[in-house]
């Protein structure tokens, strides 16, 4: 149970950092800059936008699209300091969240074929950040850290980009001819958030309660931004 209790002591020290750096009197008077609302079909868009200088609007606002979308969303924000030249700090929100299999949801039986990226007794951690440019060629840096309750399996997994997401999620077995729907099928789940620093990776944790912390570093342009950790649990069927 050692994973198990470093991911509590994480769980307090990032609540504790993340609560003084966000809510910090400075912080506040500054003001970040605008954080816009997630890229969501209008049909489904969260109702409440992002208002400038509310990084907390904004958070709320994401995890509404992440819920929309069938995502569990981590217990608070993660931040990443000094990682933009914009508002107070250089502040940069991002947003964890776990996707329990099996997804996606199909009513399309493919004899022979298990045709879900995540499987049942996996999930799917996403790592998703604000404010971000465009990923370089370096992917590595995020990590999920993760211990079912239930079982007691534990591990710390690596993060990769959406192409890499991409790559692995979709079943070798899958025929060639439906493969481009698959691939399809994740590139279009992920298509909802902004491209800059998402990161996701499939987990085998077998069925029960998960809990789970995100943290590392994504590069930002030339800066290297270190994003605390956020912790969630997630129910893995």
């Amino acid at each position: 149970m050692t994973l198990l209790r470093r991911l509590i002591t994480l769980t307090a020290i990032a609540t504790g950092t993340a609560a003084m750096t966000l809510a910090a009197p400075g912080i506040a008077a500054a003001g970040p800059a605008p954080i816009p609302a997630p890229a969501v079909p209008a049909a489904t868009a969260p109702s409440a936008q992002a208002a400038p200088g509310d990084l907390f609007a904004g958070y709320r606002a994401v995890v509404e699209a992440l819920r929309t979308f069938g995502i569990d969303p981590f217990l608070y924000p993660a931040v990443a300091p000094f990682c933009s030249d914009t508002g107070s700090l250089g502040l940069v929100p991002a947003v964890a969240g776990a996707v329990p299999g099996p997804w996606p949801k199909t009513t399309v039986a493919i004899p022979g074929l298990d045709p879900a990226a995540v499987k049942a007794g996996q999930v799917m951690f996403t790592f998703v950040p604000y404010g971000l440019g465009a990923d370089g060629t370096n992917a590595s840096g995020m990590n999920v850290a993760w211990v079912n309750l239930a079982n007691g399996r534990s591990g710390i997994t690596a993060m990769g980009s959406i192409s890499d997401v991409v790559r692995t999620m979709v079943p070798a077995e899958t025929p060639a001819e439906i493969r481009p729907l698959a691939e399809r099928a994740v590139q279009d789940f992920f298509a909802i958030f902004p491209v800059g620093g998402v990161r996701a990776v499939p987990v085998d944790t077998g069925s029960g309660t998960v809990l789970a912390a995100v943290f590392g570093t994504v590069d930002n342009g030339t800066k290297s931004c270190f994003f605390l950790p956020t912790v969630g649990l997630t129910t893995v069927r």
